[in-house]
């Protein structure tokens, strides 16, 4: 016991150290960043000292508060310290986060043949960090989850997005398949050979097969509130 209590403790102290780094590049105190975000000092502190450990619906709330001051951070990267650290956001990448920005959803949605239904599962945070992550990666594919999916890792309303690689180096691995159609679906790849996929789907249905003209493996995951 005293060893799972230590772990846990270590895990909240390394998450702390990582939320300091990232207020560091605003220059705010604790104080400061209350009065920009909102967020009560002493829940700060309490984060950072690690005496309460960072929860994924603090670190979505956090990072969205750093993105209004320019500084750019992940949730994944608070949390368990993957992907790259927080950094200043240049101009074009703050112009992507605004409301009004050049990059339209539902545009975007028309041409893969997606549904006004659909298009309403995204609030307006996933659809700025959605915006900011096809316009980084030119070849970025994107999806929202329309039923459960590997053992309920990813809920109906989940927006999850990749980088297109070849479809021969993603077998074995969670992936966003597009078919000749634009549909887009998310599964594991089970194997590839020719243009035939097998995959996997959920643990209520059986192994199938199918063609996708690009995938990418899935590396950006964000869960519907």
């Amino acid at each position: 016991m005293d060893r799972e209590n230590y772990l846990t403790y270590t895990a909240a102290q390394l998450k702390g150290r990582r939320l300091r780094m990232a207020r560091a590049l605003t220059g705010f105190s604790r104080q400061e960043f209350y009065e920009k975000i909102g967020i009560a000092t002493s829940t700060i502190d309490t984060w950072e000292s690690g005496r309460v450990e960072l929860t994924e619906k603090s670190a979505i709330r956090v990072c969205s508060a750093l993105r209004k001051l320019g500084i750019y951070c992940t949730s994944e990267w608070l949390l368990g310290g993957s992907g790259a650290p927080p950094r200043l956001m240049d101009e074009l990448e703050k112009s992507v986060f605004l409301p009004n920005g050049g990059w339209n959803i539902e545009d975007e949605f028309a041409k893969t043949q997606k549904t006004k239904r659909t298009v309403q599962f995204i609030d307006r945070n996933m659809r700025r960090e959605l915006s900011f992550f096809t316009n980084l990666h030119k070849d970025a594919i994107f999806h929202i989850v329309e039923e459960d999916f590997l053992n309920s890792r990813f809920k109906i309303g989940d927006c999850v997005a990749g980088i297109e690689e070849g479809i021969n180096s993603l077998v074995g691995k969670v992936i966003i398949g597009v078919r000749g159609n634009g549909e887009t679906m998310l599964c594991k790849l089970v194997s590839f050979s020719g243009t035939t996929c097998q995959i996997f789907l959920n643990k209520d249905k059986k192994d199938s097969s199918c063609e996708f003209v690009k995938a990418a493996e899935v590396i950006w995951h964000r869960i519907c509130k």
